[in-house]
């Protein structure tokens, strides 16, 4: 029979942290220390997956405790803009920016710089921005110009061509709204308890989506979803 101090001593070497675990982590924080440097403009606590794609990380903006494990972000002209607290599942795609077409040229031989020239105000590419604690699901794809609101879910395989309201629920392609997470009473108490007075969304506001993209359409969401 073992002894008790036997017993001991191998689950100190059970608890000991191994040396692949150990390389793991030193690896791991090197790898985080590029990414900083490399990305310019992203919170200390945000997370980047190593598959991620990004063509312009001066690009890339990315709040406290945000995370993007892969995908591919087209972000050449525009930024793409991640708030606080929101999250993406794997698969994201981010395109800010639209093909131009120019006379003489093939589509391939349009570049960034003739777009400078020509498209002065940015009408092919615009900044595409994801709100407070959003979730975006496995392979959402953001067209140029699209604003996600706080709260909302985008579901798995969405193509977001519109903007999204506050704390609604959309899925599809095109993504339309099929729900709200909350009813808007639940939603003020929501952000009474993570917000301060003068950044919550105002109840009226909430009303008014909740029966403009939900109530009046209930039918409409009913017929969609049996799709």
């Amino acid at each position: 029979m073992n002894t008790i101090n036997e017993i001991r001593s191998g689950e100190k070497k059970a608890n000991k942290p191994g040396l692949k675990s150990g390389l793991r982590d030193f690896l791991k924080s090197i790898w985080m220390f590029i990414q900083r440097k490399k990305y310019p403009f992203i919170s200390t606590t945000a997370i980047i997956g190593r598959q991620l794609v990004v063509l312009s990380p001066r690009n890339l903006v990315m709040e406290d405790y945000t995370n993007i494990k892969d995908g591919l972000i087209m972000n050449t002209r525009a930024k793409f803009i991640f708030k606080k607290w929101s999250g993406a599942a794997s698969g994201l795609t981010v395109i800010t920016g639209n093909h131009m077409s120019v006379p003489g040229k093939h589509h391939k031989m349009v570049s960034d710089k003739d777009k400078d020239e020509i498209d002065i105000n940015h009408e092919f590419d615009k900044d595409v921005v994801v709100n407070e604690d959003v979730w975006l699901g496995v392979n959402v794809i953001l067209m140029a110009g699209v604003t996600i609101g706080r709260g909302a879910i985008v579901g798995a395989g969405a193509v977001v061509r519109y903007d999204v309201p506050p704390y609604a629920i959309v899925t599809g392609n095109p993504a339309k709204v099929v729900g709200f997470r909350f009813t808007p009473g639940i939603t003020v108490q929501h952000e009474e308890e993570l917000y301060p007075e003068e950044e919550r969304l105002s109840e009226e506001l909430l009303q008014e989506n909740y029966k403009k993209y939900f109530v009046s359409r209930i039918k409409d969401i009913q017929d969609y979803l049996k799709q």
